[in-house]
């Protein structure tokens, strides 16, 4: 469309960009109202009358003024859904939206820029919404690709110990390896944590072996080795960021349980975690890689969400063909799992003595913690649920294979071991 002086406009949001928009753009253009999910409570701004999307001209010029452009895009594609017809937004880099061609991007980040500096200049075509923009899904977690062996990123999830290994580390995932979580929050100061451990479940075994005294002074040496190694891992990590990469350990597909078996550096995928890191660098053969993505449950979310006009997830997805895809972040999803899975796995070894999450049983009775619930099954729970899960639901949980560790029951069972409420181990 051409816009001229004449052309009816929206302003979607009444904030703070909003009325530095109107501000400018009012001398010049037609502004006839504005967009705003609070538009009950407005009313009326830079006496202009605000609107929900659903009572605004469909024929209007929408100029998208929130401030934080992440949402742009998702917003886009929302207003296309609801029939409006030209908008315009600020495309997003690195997101996972694939354009009609390059030019219509580029004339869309011209016309956006050219508002926000406030030298736009009239009349200026408009590309038409419909067919402008849409959703790719790709893999965005291959670094390198070789013949037989591939670099990539894997959710920290799915990071578990060897399968053959020794004692009670045996198979466990990382995110449950509380000896090294807890030392690294004694070493960056956190009143709560001890390197108690760290000490009596991985050091004192390896002294015994080799027959070497136990004393405070031993204990006192152990922890000034542990502790010079952290500081030079934060310290790689802030001046050579691709150390992680580069020394990415081995790791193969457990088809059995459905995640990855690394066969050493538990203590570098430890501190990334620690570091609140969601994915880490693993080294897989090609067949272990290709049989992880899940093709057939892929294509299938894939196929659910563009039937459904799903753009935004209601939570992240940890998948190779989700790592871009905007999500609803209402809560600190990762932040409330790692604090989640100390309090579980605390509590579950002081009951049990095993650090493995493996067969515990949690009680979740709301929808909106189906995917710390996912998460959690992903590390060996066994889920109880007492809601009523979404189409979506099923197919992440498919995607994960995770559909068995997942059951029904509205009423409260006689027996399980945590409730899931988003505040610790009860």
């Amino acid at each position: 469309m051409m816009w001229t002086v004449h052309t009816p406009v929206i302003l979607y949001g009444a904030a703070h960009r909003g009325t530095m928009v109107s501000r400018y753009l009012r001398s010049g253009c037609n502004i006839t109202g504005f967009i705003d999910k609070r538009a009950a409570e407005i009313g009326v701004h830079e006496g202009i009358p605000v609107t929900s999307s659903a009572a605004a001209d469909r024929q209007a010029l929408v100029i998208v003024c929130v401030n934080n452009i992440f949402e742009h895009e998702s917003i886009a594609l929302s207003l296309a859904a609801e029939g409006f017809g030209h908008v315009i937004f600020c495309p997003v880099d690195g997101s996972n939206m694939s354009w009609r061609s390059d030019q219509d991007r580029a004339v869309m980040a011209r016309i956006y820029n050219d508002i926000i500096g406030e030298r736009l200049s009239l009349p200026t075509v408009v590309p038409e919404l419909d067919g402008l923009f849409r959703p790719a899904y790709k893999d965005d977690a291959l670094i390198e690709v070789a013949a037989d062996e591939v670099l990539a990123w894997v959710p920290a999830l799915l990071a578990f110990a060897r399968r053959d290994g020794n004692g009670l580390f045996k198979d466990s995932p990382v995110l449950t390896l509380f000896p090294y979580l807890e030392l690294f929050k004694w070493f960056d100061g956190e009143a709560d944590a001890t390197p108690d451990h760290y000490i009596d479940l991985y050091c004192r075994n390896a002294a015994e072996q080799f027959g070497i005294a136990q004393t405070a002074a031993w204990i006192d040496n152990v922890l000034k080795s542990r502790r010079q190694v952290y500081e030079r891992m934060r310290q790689t990590e802030s001046v050579d960021p691709l150390f992680f990469l580069n020394h990415a350990v081995n790791a193969d597909w457990n088809a059995d349980e459905g995640h990855f078996n690394m066969d050493s550096g538990k203590h570098r995928a430890a501190f990334l975690i620690h570091r609140k890191r969601s994915l880490v660098p693993l080294r897989l053969s090609a067949r272990d890689y290709e049989t992880y993505l899940n093709r057939p449950a892929l294509l299938s979310l894939i196929e659910h969400m563009m039937q459904t006009n799903i753009t935004e997830l209601p939570y992240p997805v940890m998948h190779p063909y989700f790592l871009k895809t905007p999500y609803q972040a209402e809560s600190a999803y990762y932040e409330t799992l790692l604090k989640l899975c100390r309090s579980f796995v605390l509590a579950n070894f002081s009951n049990t003595g095993r650090v493995s999450l493996n067969g515990v049983i949690l009680r979740v009775e709301r929808a909106d913690l189906e995917p710390l619930a996912q998460a959690f099954a992903l590390l060996g729970c066994s889920i109880c649920y007492a809601y009523q899960e979404s189409e979506l639901d099923r197919r992440v949980r498919c995607l994960y294979r995770i559909t068995d560790r997942f059951t029904r029951q509205d009423s409260a069972p006689e027996k399980y071991d945590f409730l899931l409420d988003g505040q610790g181990a009860q």
